[in-house]
């Protein structure tokens, strides 16, 4: 593996997948192995995106809990930034992005990462920014 992919940001998407039972193991390992090593990171964004999904008290505190002991990404200025001129420039592509997606991509971007994912809407945009670097964590 190339060396600037030591750190991975971990999409909401990716980590639904592999929190599922029976999903990716090779994933799931990866991630952990990610994770273990501190190079796993997340932001406060895909934390929310989790938290909307979890179905009792208790699981939303211990998810939080797990997520945040991960390096946290914030959203700043420069991240809304490039946010900004991504979905200017993937529209004008012809391509529209969520703009949950956007700022996932920014992130990645602004932080040197690779982006773990599960939705075609990164695999879409890859193909436009020539620096975004991503990994499926399945067949798409």
């Amino acid at each position: 593996m190339n060396p600037r992919d030591k750190r991975i940001l971990v999409d909401t998407s990716a980590w639904i997948v592999i929190f599922r039972s029976g999903g990716e193991p090779e994933a799931r390992e990866f991630v952990k192995q990610k994770v273990a090593a501190d190079q796993a990171a997340t932001s406060p964004l895909i934390i929310l995106e989790l938290i909307q999904g979890c179905k009792t008290v208790k699981e939303r505190d211990q998810l939080r809990l797990q997520l945040e002991s991960l390096q946290i990404f914030d959203l700043e200025n420069t991240t809304w930034e490039r946010a900004y001129s991504l979905g200017f420039h993937l529209r004008r592509k012809g391509l529209t992005v969520p703009t949950t997606d956007i700022l996932i991509i920014a992130l990645a971007l602004e932080n040197d990462c690779l982006l773990l994912h599960f939705d075609r809407h990164f695999s879409l945009a890859a193909q436009h920014l020539k620096d975004l670097r991503i990994m499926a964590v399945g067949p798409l």
